[in-house]
């Protein structure tokens, strides 16, 4: 089950406070700033810090990737970050260098 559109547009990171990316087919939305992944469980995203589970190597890669074609930026929309970019990448405005 898919988010709300009108409640993707204003979900951001309850850590960063910065925007999220939703990965519907996933079920996830990301924060690669933090490298962190948060559930959404039957539709409702679980935005607490303490369930988020790290991301990491090959599966950070791989989701970066991702982001790139197909995510969908929460909270106010922007680019997705270049590939590799790591922690600090995100969208313009965000904090990111």
């Amino acid at each position: 089950m898919g988010l709300d559109p009108l409640l993707v547009e204003i979900l951001v990171c309850p850590e960063d406070k910065q925007p999220l990316w939703y990965l519907e087919d996933e079920d996830s939305l990301l924060n690669l700033r933090l490298r962190r992944r948060y559930p959404v469980r039957d539709g409702i995203p679980v935005l607490l810090v303490e369930e988020a589970e790290p991301i990491e190597g090959e599966e950070l890669a791989r989701l970066e990737q991702k982001v790139a074609r197909e995510g969908v930026l929460t909270g106010g929309g922007g680019a997705p970050p270049p590939a590799g970019a790591g922690p600090e990448a995100g969208p313009p405005g965000t904090g990111g260098s």
